[in-house]
């Protein structure tokens, strides 16, 4: 007997598979092909905005400049206990997970994010972003940031 994934567990798998491949390709600083995971229009907002950051980053030029900038400073960024939960809504999910980055001169932005994920026809719609803001105003204020 062959058991066939449900339209819901087929898009769970759909929507945690673009979580981690866009994830994989910013962490290696390929944000073209990061931003091939996203909408055109797609949406980036801090719940807890830090000085020196915008708070709103709407288009891929913008979210290309941001993430671009992340990349910039770091050396390496990994991802650790990621737990990705899909809701009862197949366009929403939450992402929970450590981030790690050792920073171009030295130091460290470490941080644990909570992360909403609006996908609409499989691509990033959108991400609210729950982050320790301490840990990210220290990243923003870093020299080559």
């Amino acid at each position: 007997m062959t058991i066939t994934p449900t339209l819901a567990e087929r898009t769970r798998e759909r929507n945690e598979h673009v979580w981690h491949a866009s994830g994989a390709l910013l962490y290696a600083g390929r944000i073209d092909e990061f931003l091939e995971y996203w909408q055109p229009d797609g949406r980036f907002e801090a719940a807890y905005p830090v000085e020196g950051l915008p708070a709103v980053v709407e288009g891929r030029e913008a979210l290309a400049a941001v993430f671009g900038g992340l990349s910039a400073v770091a050396t390496s960024i990994q991802a650790h206990d990621v737990r990705f939960h899909q809701t009862d809504d197949p366009d929403v999910a939450f992402v929970e997970e450590r981030m790690v980055a050792e920073l171009v001169g030295g130091g460290r932005y470490e941080n644990r994010l909570v992360i909403r994920v609006t996908f609409r026809d499989g691509l990033i719609a959108e991400l609210l972003e729950y982050y320790g803001q301490v840990a990210h105003a220290r990243l923003a204020a870093h020299p080559a940031a």
